[in-house]
């Protein structure tokens, strides 16, 4: 079935039939298409028999109510059981949309193109299909979007693995935000997958935006020409999305080659610089592709340490360079590297030092022993390397406890802050050891710009929330960046509460903590 015979009046179809005729498919509950939703969830599948139903289930149990969603899923030629499974979903649901294409396209990039331009709803969300979403997910960017009238809003991340759990993207979820440039957001061009983002489909209509039919970063490019065209966006800290990470989910990303990866990122590269944004804003995105793709990525993983052919990862820098270079920006590559690993990286790239970019690589991907350092009364790590030779690498700054004093009430601490860039600190972190979305914040701070010092008042009032754990405690700055609080001294300080005790100690590392327990 051709896609022009079911839908004759999709905007935009005369410019797109040619490039969604190209695939013949067959769809079950087409009709439902007829109907305006609230928001449509969009489910590429290629052989997932494995999680499948927990992903679907995760949407049918949303909370807004499943009547409100409509849920178009595109089996990209399957040949586990996922097609028996889905045929079933559709059967028992008249707004689940299934669609099964006759080939394998080999990439998650047209079945999102194709369930975006069936889409019939205000919203638009895109869900992998051995992921899933939180019960209340759909409905909080939902509400979120209404509330600030906004083209573009993204939650937080849960990655979930074998062992552990960790926020993916804690930029991006930090804290509550309605209506903000995001350029503001330090880093939210970095991991650019579909997870726990709802857009307007008007935008990616109007903009003509579709996912670009790669094996890799097809999301990246995507996401970047959708976020560019919002204008504005908004964020809320609520969990939205599971990604799963378990052992032996092996996804497509896993499974490209470093090198075909770069490729991709070097047509994304030429992609966002012939958008000619402000200089500004360009620099943001273009940072993620030159420091986080083409130098952490590539030099900075174990995959280049066992290599026996790095020179091929020499050449495919110099070819990232050299395409920045032919595009004549007004701003310096070296001018958007932020990371100090990655700043001598570059700087060892630059002078063609090879031997000590493969050094550095060892030192750090196989925990090379280092020491702490100060020049010039600024702090640094010394690498130690394997050839016996040394590189200074910036710490941006330290936190360490100069004095501390307890009152019947209040724990007291002074903090002198030393570094090569003092940001302003915006509160004291208690992150427990167990949950990563168990957090409490003191906000209570006084930051003395003229002495680097912070003074802190830790407070009864600020325990009485906090249950029974460990919490590393982190100073927060920049919204989502954190560092820990060096302690010189081993006394420890103890209030009792409530029948629970809550002793600040030095940890193994040097670092201030609490543990929580019964008393």
């Amino acid at each position: 079935m051709k896609l022009s015979k079911l839908f004759s009046l999709r905007k935009n179809q005369e410019s797109d039939e040619e490039y969604y005729n190209k695939v013949t498919y067959k769809v079950f509950n087409n009709q439902t298409l007829d109907k305006h939703a609230k928001v449509t969830v969009v489910v590429p599948v290629y052989n997932a028999e494995e999680y499948l139903k927990k992903t679907v289930d995760s949407v049918i149990l949303q909370n807004i109510g499943f009547e409100n969603i409509t849920v178009v899923i595109v089996d990209d030629g399957s040949n586990d059981s996922s097609r028996d499974i889905l045929k079933e979903y559709a059967e028992l649901y008249s707004n689940i949309v299934v669609i099964f294409l006759e080939e394998n396209t080999g990439t998650p990039a047209f079945p999102r193109n194709l369930g975006a331009y069936l889409a019939n709803s205000s919203y638009i969300t895109f869900l992998d299909a051995d992921d899933w979403l939180a019960p209340n997910g759909i409905k909080v960017l939902f509400e979120l979007m209404e509330k600030t009238n906004c083209n573009y809003a993204v939650g937080k991340t849960i990655q979930i693995g074998s062992k552990n759990k960790k926020i993916v993207g804690r930029y991006e979820s930090a804290k509550e935000r309605e209506n903000v440039s995001p350029f503001s957001i330090k880093h939210l061009f970095y991991h650019l997958g579909p997870r726990a983002r709802m857009m307007k489909l008007d935008l990616i209509r109007e903009n003509k935006i579709r996912y670009p039919e790669m094996k890799f970063a097809e999301d990246k490019q995507f996401f970047i020409d959708v976020i560019t065209a919002a204008g504005s966006i908004s964020t809320t800290t609520t969990p939205i999305y599971y990604l799963n990470r378990i052992d032996g989910n092996d996804s497509l990303t896993k499974q490209t080659d470093i090198m075909e990866k770069m490729d991709s990122n070097i047509k994304v590269l030429k992609h966002v610089l012939d958008k000619k944004l402000n200089p500004d804003e360009e620099k943001v995105i273009v940072n993620r592709i030159i420091e986080f793709d083409s130098i952490t990525r590539l030099f900075d993983r174990k995959h280049f340490v066992k290599s026996d052919n790095k020179k091929a990862y020499y050449d495919k820098f110099e070819e990232v360079m050299g395409i920045f270079n032919q595009y004549n920006r007004p701003y310096s590559i070296e001018d958007t590297i932020i990371k100090p690993i990655n700043k001598k990286y570059f700087q060892l790239l630059m002078e063609k030092d090879f031997k000590n970019v493969e050094d550095l690589a060892v030192w750090s991907k196989q925990g090379g022993t280092e020491s702490k350092v100060e020049i010039d009364g600024l702090p640094y790590t010394l690498a130690h390397l394997e050839n016996g030779g040394e590189i200074a690498i910036e710490i941006p700054f330290t936190a360490s406890i100069q004095n501390e004093y307890m009152s019947e009430e209040t724990l007291k601490l002074e903090i002198e802050l030393k570094g090569h860039k003092i940001p302003e600190v915006q509160s004291l972190q208690f992150q427990s050891r167990s949950s990563i979305l168990d957090s409490h914040i003191v906000t209570d701070i006084e930051q003395k710009a003229s002495t680097n010092i912070l003074s802190i008042d830790i407070k009864k009032e600020n325990l009485e929330d906090i249950s029974k754990d460990g919490y590393v405690m982190y100073l927060t700055y920049n919204d989502y960046e954190r560092i820990t609080i060096n302690k010189d001294s081993e006394t420890e300080y103890k209030f009792k509460i409530d029948g629970s005790l809550y002793k600040f100690y030095k940890t193994i590392k040097g670092n201030i903590s609490l543990k929580v327990s019964e008393l």
